[in-house]
């Protein structure tokens, strides 16, 4: 079948037919983010207040760096654990609102089989982008340093075919990712692990999906600067002035759990939550409508309750 660029927008009639769906996703999201952050700063608020402050402490031991470190990685660990298996949740619910609809619980929410290989096939997904990543990194570098022999004899030539070769290098790189860009919700329709069965998939529509993703991100941009100008103006209201306002959303004080209950942490932390719901809708929504119109296995539907 023929993909559109309109799949970008399939997450946007998700919000509009089944806004208290996407409320929920946010406040799955809302409670792992608040509970996270509880447990880091009860277990190792300490520690990660000494590291902040690291860099202002001229005369700090580097080697307490190493035990800091050590308080706040077991931590740290549950908290991703957690992270991944909400994410796993939010991301089948919104495949399944499109691809099995009637499925799973209040709002195409559950905790199976689906979810754990979401898990699964994300981890998988990262490493191999990474190694992709560092392999394609290494291969423009050395293309890079071969363009720049010819600076010997012309630097303006060398200057412009090495800022065309970077270009085109990110333009090459981003194109793969969106041809590999369906493998979480081809492995979710399919109920197995497929990491690079999206390559076969979306063979000839490679341009459409790195152009629809394109347009979806900018929408996503517009969006965040709207929600967080919005956020940071009620933050400058309430704390006095432009510099006490940067510093309380970028470094909360997190040595304890009273010190961080502060309202700001809580209207930052709902709206970004919020947020959050949405484009999780907006994302795996467009990715669950690309498989849809490139599989004969996806049945589209946003009917989620």
């Amino acid at each position: 079948m023929k993909l559109s660029v309109d799949f970008a927008f399939a997450g946007i009639e998700i919000i509009k037919k089944n806004p208290l769906a996407v409320l929920v996703w946010g406040l799955v999201y809302l409670v792992v983010s608040v509970v996270s952050s509880l447990l880091i700063v009860a277990v190792a608020g300490p520690a990660l207040t000494a590291l902040q402050n690291y860099q202002t402490a001229p005369d700090a031991d580097p080697m307490q760096v190493f035990g800091h470190l050590g308080a706040l990685v077991p931590v740290y660990l549950i908290a991703g654990v957690l992270g991944l298996i909400s994410s796993a949740i939010i991301q089948c619910a919104v495949f399944r609102s499109q691809l099995q609809p009637g499925a799973g619980g209040f709002a195409s929410l559950k905790l199976g089989g689906d979810e754990f290989r979401q898990i699964l096939v994300g981890i998988l997904w990262a490493l191999a982008l990474a190694l992709f990543y560092v392999l394609f990194g290494i291969a423009l570098a050395i293309s890079i340093g071969l363009i720049s022999l010819i600076g010997q004899v012309s630097e303006i030539v060398a200057g412009i075919l090495i800022f065309l070769l970077v270009v085109g290098g990110i333009v090459a790189f981003l194109y793969v990712v969106s041809r590999w860009s369906l493998a979480s919700v081809q492995s979710f329709a399919e109920k197995k692990i497929n990491i690079f069965g999206s390559f076969k998939l979306t063979e000839g529509q490679g341009w459409k999906l790195l152009g629809g993703y394109l347009l979806l991100g900018l929408v996503m941009i517009v969006i965040m600067i709207i929600v967080y100008s919005l956020v940071f103006a009620l933050v400058v209201g309430t704390s006095g002035g432009w510099v006490q306002a940067i510093t309380q959303m970028n470094r909360p004080d997190m040595s304890s759990v009273t010190a961080l209950l502060t309202p700001i942490f809580f209207a930052q932390t709902i709206v970004s939550s919020l947020l959050m719901g949405g484009f999780y809708a907006l994302i795996y929504g467009a990715s669950a409508a690309a498989y849809s119109a490139l599989s004969d296995k996806g049945t589209r539907s946003v009917e989620v309750f």
